[in-house]
């Protein structure tokens, strides 16, 4: 995983690396995943050092998702009053946390409504919850409420409700996530016994939730997690970030997944895996407010483009009727190329190759077929046009650049990594003169031409 900044594989900026700042999957999720969070970079680094054989690495793993299906999660914490609701419909959940976190809870949400901002209404997700896209979310916090305290800025509003909201939502959870296993089970069952003696016209759609993953994984603490979370289900196309420190589980569905170069996960539930409880409830923001969407921007070509706000990544979607094309910009960087529905053609764009003396050759193009399940690795420089034979869905990941940037790249060396990723990618070449292929001997002729390596 990523290390310091600087060694063998990786000296943070813009020089020669043999690592990628991120890491790009396909997930395809059946049963749960479980409730976990990843450190930031400095608990990242104490717990590597502490428990090696836990945490493999010293690096942080900031994550997006994009719904390739109708996506299930659970991500942060719910709206300090929806849990307080969550808890007074749910009398098993507060036999396990105790009356006094529940009592403190309802305390810290009264302090908290004056403080609190008025939400957005726009519509996320098919539960049709609200929430705010990419850097408003973060001016949603610190908006001002409908009327303040005489005298309060909407900053001093915005830290006295942490103030008294993040201790709250902190003592709730640790109380559940530390629970005696005999009390955890006794209060399932009990919840299990009273959902399915509802009738199923009146069960509230959190409780078919919570029973739902009961049936995964049976007296399992992380179960009740569905009254304090949010519950999204991601359309195709939606993107959701979770940066450190934020409780979140994958339930059900596909996705794509990218995220900076780690493999550090703390989790507490649902899985049987190593839990680090008391870590996890330690780290945690305990932050209320609505999950962090990223929207697409659609870019010249007609891809759309997903920007995270941490610098080890970016993702480029193009979904491409029959019969159609797109253009994916080049990446000044190392790009992953992942087909994940569909069949169709991968062209590189000719490109003109300057000659010493002036002039310049015609660089041939190559054409790749590519179908569902195709994973190429695209040199530095690389424009590709994507056509459709039959309807095609493909991403690319990269490092995180400007398009302009890229652009002015092409006539010179590529501009550098940021200095904050602890690995850097190898991309960081100047895609002039062009790559040779990669794995492989160049050309015999006289010709270069950008490759792809093309694994099964």
């Amino acid at each position: 995983g990523g290390g310091g900044g600087g060694g063998e594989n990786g000296d943070g900026g813009g020089g020669s690396s043999t690592r990628l700042p991120f890491l790009f999957k396909v997930l395809s999720v059946r049963t749960a995943l479980s409730i976990q969070a990843h450190p930031n970079k400095t608990l990242a680094a104490k717990l590597h050092r502490e428990k090696p054989q836990h945490y493999k690495d010293d690096n942080h793993k900031p994550e997006m998702t994009i719904a390739v299906t109708p996506f299930e999660a659970l991500c942060s914490f719910q709206k300090i009053n929806s849990v307080l609701e969550n808890c007074r419909a749910c009398p098993e959940l507060v036999a396990v946390v105790g009356r006094e976190a529940v009592a403190a809870l309802s305390a810290a949400a009264e302090k908290a409504a004056p403080l609190t901002p008025a939400w957005p209404t726009a519509r996320w997700g098919r539960r049709g919850a609200t929430a705010r896209a990419g850097a408003e979310r973060n001016s949603a916090k610190h908006a001002a409420p409908h009327s303040l305290p005489e005298g309060v800025s909407a900053a001093e509003a915005a830290a006295r409700r942490e103030a008294v909201v993040v201790p709250a939502l902190k003592r709730v959870f640790t109380r559940l996530m530390t629970a005696e296993q005999a009390l955890v089970k006794a209060q399932l069952d009990a919840l299990m016994t009273r959902i399915e003696s509802t009738s199923p016209m009146l069960r509230l759609p959190v409780d078919e939730l919570a029973a739902r993953i009961h049936e995964q994984y049976p007296h399992d603490v992380g179960v009740f997690c569905v009254y304090l979370l949010n519950y999204l289900v991601l359309e195709p196309g939606e993107a959701l970030f979770l940066n450190a420190n934020e409780p979140h589980a994958y339930l059900f569905g596909d996705c794509i997944e990218c995220m900076a170069e780690s493999d550090n996960v703390v989790r507490a539930g649902l899985t049987p895996k190593f839990k680090d409880v008391d870590v996890l409830c330690e780290m945690l923001t305990y932050d209320d407010g609505p999950p962090y969407m990223v929207p697409p921007l659609l870019i010249d070509g007609g891809a759309e483009r997903y920007i995270a706000p941490v610098p080890e990544f970016l993702v480029d979607r193009a979904m491409v009727e029959a019969g159609g094309a797109v253009l994916l910009p080049a990446s000044p960087f190392v790009s992953i190329v992942v087909v994940v529905e569909g069949r169709g053609k991968l062209e590189e764009l000719v490109r003109q190759q300057p000659q010493l003396g002036g002039g310049a050759n015609s660089v041939d193009g190559l054409v790749h077929a590519v179908r569902q399940g195709s994973v190429f690795m695209a040199c530095a420089g690389t424009a590709l046009q994507v056509r459709a034979e039959e309807r095609l869905l493909i991403f690319r990941a990269t490092a995180k650049h400007d398009l302009a940037e890229a652009e002015a790249a092409g006539g010179g060396g590529a501009p550098s990594l940021p200095t904050t990723t602890a690995a850097s990618a190898s991309a960081s070449a100047s895609p002039a003169p062009l790559a040779s292929p990669i794995g492989g001997d160049r050309a015999a002729s006289n010709r270069q031409h950008v490759s792809f390596g093309l694994k099964p």
